[in-house]
């Protein structure tokens, strides 16, 4: 029987399917055996006011983004409801909605939302969970709180472990960061406790058929409500529906949106279509395939962009005859005898980092032009978004301080020859897949990009282009970032490039690029790509540069200091952003 055929009072005939945000809890494929549905990515902020609009029968909430981009709002789930629209929610991001929103006719389902329906649950945290993205299958790279509760209390009821060491796994697993909970980092310990060291040997070899997946049954379950209330041919809303308020923030977060995706409109197109096959049908035009080349882009505009000269690393004395070339370098045999070369790979970071919590960029829109929100997660981590399957989620391991956060790899590196008698450097690496670093210039350091694996193309641009690169304000934190989108740009004689006499080159693994004060760069790194970059300040002096340029970087510069960034600090730390 196709439940979609069947009609209800009041109903058209050939209704829209159910609508379902599924993500690490449950693969589609196995989901959609037991509901054909349209299976959408995890909810994030309007995707249920998006769904709503279509008007399906039900929508159903397993799974939903957080921390990287604003959470699915209890309004848009409201609104569903004000429409007669059946919502259930269990499982995850479903279960936190639902039970608080049960009194309004949201539907909840499982024993994790009843757990926070009761109180039992209140933390946010014990249904969060590490995945890869929407190219690797949403694949669960930590495990949610929630299942290893389930799993320690069928450990207890099958005598594997006893009520005190299930309470104290419990207490260890509770105070780990989100992201670091695994079977491994839970059963690992310093052997000081006999008694409990001969429970976890036993749960070891009982946990592979014993474990408790609690968020997928509840899933399972979710799906199988749905299919019975369709089958049945539905009925009322367990709540009748409540008028709707068109609150200031509504109409300004959705109506005066026109509906649009709300977190920028570049990212996920959701489908409308019926996924019946299992196969999902979310169409992302960012991440279709590998991301546009923005070089052949910006020739596609007209720009012709020279060479960027190469010199070899025996011709620079110091960094004083590297500051007079007073433009872009090439240096050949910078990197000579550096161990990173040979080393630098996912498996030796990994071994030699990987429960260091670094600083990693995400960029909610699918964008690297877009803007981007920062999350600590442990190197080993990152590393598992960065080598699975298919194309990476939009991430970068971006300007990490490296002899602060990394010092494992400072042995790998030494300072170039042609950096002999700089004054005091900073160090920052980088590390990522299908990588752009937006066009920027650097108002107060100069740079050597040394390239370690991979390679990056790079277009430069002189300063005496900037009046043609659209810039942010001078006033905006990101002042020395340009607001050209570069993967599409506008071609012919009225391009903001046709006017630009830019630089370009590839800067292969052992090669290192010298980018001077106030030269604008755009760094692209195909595939996956390792870098270090040198920071230090002018040794030459700088006569030759602009001095509008000068005033400008020197006074938005001020205003980072003194207004921007005590703000952003003080909102990271309302947010829980930094921690």
């Amino acid at each position: 029987m196709n439940p979609f055929r069947r009609r209800r009072p009041g109903q058209a005939r050939d209704e829209r399917p159910p609508v379902v945000f599924l993500g690490p809890t449950l693969p589609v494929e196995e989901a959609a055996r037991v509901l054909p549905a349209d299976y959408r990515p995890p909810a994030e902020l309007g995707s249920v006011y998006r769904a709503a609009r279509d008007r399906p029968p039900a929508i159903g909430i397993v799974d939903g983004f957080f921390e990287r981009v604003p959470a699915v709002w209890h309004k848009e789930i409201l609104y569903a409801l004000s429409l007669g629209i059946r919502v259930y929610g269990a499982a995850s991001m479903g279960a936190l909605r639902a039970a608080e929103l049960a009194p309004y006719g949201m539907i909840p389902v499982g024993e994790v939302a009843e757990q926070y329906r009761r109180g039992a649950l209140t933390d946010d945290d014990e249904v969060a969970v590490l995945h890869a993205p929407e190219q690797g299958g949403y694949r669960p790279l930590s495990e949610p709180m929630v299942n290893i509760r389930a799993t320690l209390a069928a450990a207890v009821r099958e005598r594997v472990i006893g009520r005190d060491a299930a309470a104290a796994l419990t207490a260890r697993a509770k105070a780990l960061y989100y992201p670091d909970r695994d079977w491994a980092a839970l059963l690992g310990h310093d052997g000081a406790d006999a008694a409990l060291d001969g429970q976890l040997d036993r749960l070891r070899a009982w946990l592979p058929a014993g474990a408790v997946d609690q968020k997928r049954l509840d899933a399972e379950l979710l799906l199988a409500e749905m299919r019975r209330w369709l089958d049945a041919g539905g009925g009322p809303p367990p709540v009748p529906p409540r008028p709707f308020e068109q609150t200031e923030n509504w109409g300004q977060l959705v109506v005066a949106d026109g509906g649009r995706a709300m977190s920028g409109g570049q990212g996920r197109e959701e489908s409308v279509s019926v996924n019946g096959d299992g196969r999902p049908v979310i169409r992302d035009r960012s991440e279709a395939g590998a991301p546009p080349s923005s070089f052949r882009t910006a020739a596609q505009a007209g720009v012709k962009a020279a060479e960027v000269p190469r010199r070899h690393v025996s011709e620079f004395g110091g960094v004083r005859d590297l500051e007079r070339e007073r433009r872009p370098v090439l240096v050949e045999g910078a990197l000579d005898g550096w161990p990173a070369l040979e080393r630098w790979n996912p498996a030796y970071f990994r071994e030699r980092t990987g429960r260091t919590r670094v600083p990693v960029e995400f960029y909610p829109s699918g964008s690297y032009y877009g803007g981007w929100v920062q999350a600590p997660l442990r190197m080993d981590r990152y590393l598992d978004i960065l080598t699975s399957p298919g194309e990476a989620e939009r991430c970068y391991l971006a300007q990490v301080p490296l002899l602060d956060l990394l010092p494992e790899l400072a042995d790998d590196l030494s300072v170039p020859g042609c950096l002999a008698g700089a004054p005091e450097m900073g160090l920052a690496m980088f590390l990522g897949r299908d990588t752009v670093t937006a066009l920027h210039y650097h108002s107060s350091q100069q740079a050597l990009l040394c390239q370690v694996s991979g390679a990056k193309e790079v277009l430069l641009f002189p300063p005496g282009d900037h009046r043609h690169l659209d810039h942010h304000p001078w006033y905006s934190y990101r002042f020395n970032f340009s607001r050209i989108d570069f993967s599409a740009v506008s071609a012919g004689p009225d391009s903001p490039l046709s006017r630009t006499r830019p630089l370009r080159c590839t800067v292969r693994a052992g090669e290192a690029l010298y980018i001077p004060l106030y030269w604008g760069h755009l760094v692209e790194g195909p595939g996956t790509t390792s870098s270090v970059t040198f920071f230090w300040k002018p040794t030459a002096g700088r006569p030759w540069w602009p001095p509008a340029m000068r005033l400008r970087a020197a006074v938005s510069g001020a205003v980072r200091r003194r207004f921007v960034s005590p703000f952003s600090e003080a909102f990271n730390r309302r947010f829980g952003l930094d921690c």
